[in-house]
């Protein structure tokens, strides 16, 4: 459950920016280039080759990340950086998310609104909460008091977690470094008002509201695992598919296919082969901010650009895959079950299964999809998640 095992993850990646990001960035007066996408699309942004996973998580919470890109031509050579990322990427939106549900409770109770008359020129609501500290400064948070209702916090939702018997002595200690997070995403004027309220009943509805909100949360961010074992299934099938039809251009059928992708030699002449043709495959999380569309705030899409697999093809295995029986073993018992070496290109696509009847356990809206660029021989894979 851990969402930031490296404190350094080394992958070549494309971040773009929200107009919040942008701004931000120039106030601090880093210039920002525009970056030409897969999808043919300018957008400003930076390249990094190495990034700390903090800083990429907190830009995310403080929605300044519109999407982030990686395109190479083997996926496998970055198997676990890649899955870092992508729990990296989906923790990130579950804290924003947690942090935005715990600021509209707040903006409905009996503190804000007595702040409200009492301050009419410096209303308080969700939006003015998350961007400004309206107390002004720090010194006036009891920071001990703070940490020992957050401690209190988890300890009561650990009480009542589903599965909590199950859990080794490793994962219960990951849990609970995971709640904290949770709580760390909670904007500092939130703890000012619990440390100003103990003992109210506005004060008690409070506490047990973060105590049910951080037990769904934690149950959410298991779908963390499910996505970045589906999505590496997803590049590992693309990459395959590329490295075949190549292997029939240049070898014409006269070696096995299956000799070609066990021989390290061959496939890193095929690998380097596709490097000097620019012929890439992406991997793309668009990371939906408040500086997006209305009503796509609580939306995340990763997309996976493949040209060289056949659109009608792809897209009807998709179909018939998501109605795959998902009842018979948990998704890791089948993952464990399947050999690496074998690089079943059909793993990914049993997993959309699994994710429909996890997501729907967690109230998460789970889609997929692919589609054509006009104009172009691009296909997207676009998986879709939307946070109720």
């Amino acid at each position: 459950m851990s969402s930031d095992k490296r404190s350094n993850i080394c992958l070549p990646l494309i971040m773009t920016f929200t107009d919040e990001g942008v701004l931000f960035f120039r106030n601090h007066n880093r210039k920002l280039n525009k970056k030409k996408l897969s999808n043919n699309t300018l957008a400003y942004g930076m390249s990094l080759e190495e990034f700390s996973a903090s800083s990429i998580q907190n830009m995310i919470i403080a929605d300044y990340v519109s999407s982030i890109e990686i395109s190479r031509t083997a996926f496998t050579q970055k198997r676990s950086e890649i899955m870092d990322i992508s729990k990296l990427i989906f923790y990130s939106v579950l804290y924003r998310r947690f942090a935005k549900t715990i600021t509209k409770i707040f903006a409905a109770s009996a503190f804000i609104a007595k702040w409200n008359r009492s301050n009419p020129k410096r209303i308080l609501d969700n939006e003015t909460i998350l961007t400004n500290n309206p107390i002004g400064n720090t010194h006036a948070l009891n920071q001990e008091t703070i940490d020992s209702i957050k401690y209190d916090i988890i300890n009561e939702t650990m009480i009542n977690l589903p599965g909590i018997n199950d859990l080794t002595a490793d994962e219960n200690l990951i849990t609970r470094q995971a709640g904290k997070k949770f709580l760390d995403s909670i904007n500092n004027f939130l703890w000012y008002i619990l440390t100003v309220s103990q003992g109210s009943d506005d004060y008690k509805r409070l506490y047990k509201k973060i105590i049910e909100v951080l037990k769904q949360y934690l149950e959410k961010s298991k779908i963390a695992e499910y996505l970045s074992l589906m999505i590496m299934e997803f590049t590992i099938n693309a990459e395959i598919s590329q490295l075949k039809k190549l292997s029939k251009r240049l070898y014409k059928d006269k070696i096995d296919f299956g000799r070609i992708i066990h021989n390290e030699t061959i496939r890193k002449e095929l690998i380097k082969f596709l490097e000097s043709k620019n012929e890439f495959l992406t991997l793309s999380w668009k990371i939906k901010g408040t500086s997006t569309s209305i009503g796509t705030d609580n939306k995340l899409q990763v997309m996976i650009y493949n040209k060289e697999t056949e659109y009608k093809n792809l897209k009807d295995t998709i179909a018939n895959h998501k109605t795959a029986d998902i009842k018979k073993k948990s998704l890791i018992d089948f993952y464990q079950e399947e050999s690496e070496d074998e690089f079943n290109s059909d793993l990914g696509m049993y997993y959309l299964s699994y994710m429909q009847e996890a997501c729907k356990e967690q109230q998460i809206y789970f889609d997929s999809h692919i589609d054509q660029i006009v104009n172009s021989d691009l296909n997207i894979i676009t998986l879709s998640l939307v946070f109720q």
